[in-house]
């Protein structure tokens, strides 16, 4: 009977030692618990989980993204023709609302539909952002920026999870697109003066675009009176010496400069002119064309 006494002794301390043990482990381990726990909302797509650390995490890669490339960023649909040239909203007009979008991969937002826009922001993978509209392709939402909430841009929609009443949201035609790498420079050059009839004064053209420029037209404006401006349009780029052509080209490839002329009924030296030198990347003042002015006192 001592015997038995003594093993239920000990066997009631060691109970109570791994009662201890066990107590203490629960500390340690709750101790170790994250702040607050991941939440799904209802709605929101699988996936939609940020934590700290997950957001940091986008932030470094983020930070190493080219600048200049949307390779695995943005795809390169852009949006069909525009109805009318409906002007985007860019003020601060409209309440956060419940229609939002929830990213599922990184993605460019900018100042209008497609590539050739300028990139304002990126949404980043779970990340999500009040819409305030839809371009009429439905491939382009317009969206309230996270990261300055008074300004707005154009996402595109592949990556882009819609929740709540889109249906409602206002229908904007595409933002228009100016012609891409167009550009050119004029200054004055010369006074050729008398030549076949006409005083000649010169410009230089330099190719500041992408585009080849191919023909030209030159006007002008006599603010003093008196020179009888003339129009003079030409398929090819003249340099002059006097009345002698010192040299031609038939086009300005980008980056290329050379020689337009202005010419004048009377001396137009003294007078103060404005000259206006339309330019198009075809033949006869066809294709894409853009104009110059340049106003001084020869």
């Amino acid at each position: 009977m001592r015997h038995n006494g003594n093993t239920r002794w000990h066997l009631s301390r060691l109970q109570s030692f791994s009662f201890v043990v066990s107590v203490l482990l629960l500390i340690s381990l709750a101790c170790n618990l994250p702040d607050s726990l991941p939440i799904i909302y209802p709605g929101q797509p699988a996936g939609h989980v940020q934590t700290s650390v997950a957001k940091t995490l986008v932030a470094i890669e983020m930070n190493q993204l080219p600048g200049g490339s949307d390779s695995g960023l943005e795809g390169t649909q852009i949006p069909g023709e525009a109805t009318s040239l409906t002007t985007t909203p860019t003020n601060f007009p409209f309440p956060s609302g419940s229609a939002k979008v929830y990213m599922s991969e990184n993605t460019n937002c900018r100042t209008g539909q497609g590539t050739a826009f300028e990139r304002l922001t990126i949404l980043l993978k779970g990340e999500e952002a009040d819409v305030v509209g839809v371009d009429t392709s439905g491939n382009y939402w317009y969206i309230r920026r996270p990261d300055q909430p008074t300004s707005f841009c154009w996402l595109w929609g592949a990556y882009a999870t819609p929740i709540g009443p889109v249906e409602s949201l206002p229908v904007y035609t595409p933002v228009p697109t100016a012609t891409p790498g167009f550009e050119f420079g004029i200054a004055y050059h010369s006074n050729i003066g008398l030549c076949g009839g006409f005083y000649v004064l010169q410009y230089r053209i330099t190719n500041t675009g992408s585009f080849t420029l191919e023909s030209w037209k030159s006007t002008a404006t006599d603010h003093t009176g008196g020179s009888g401006p003339q129009p003079n349009e030409q398929d090819k780029f003249y340099d002059k010496t006097g009345c002698m052509p010192a040299g031609e080209k038939v086009n300005l490839k980008p980056g290329e400069a050379y020689y337009v002329n202005a010419m004048f009924t009377n001396d137009p030296v003294g007078h103060d002119i404005t000259v206006n030198v339309q330019i198009c990347s075809e033949d006869g003042l066809g294709g894409e064309c853009r104009s110059r002015t340049l106003r001084h006192t020869p």
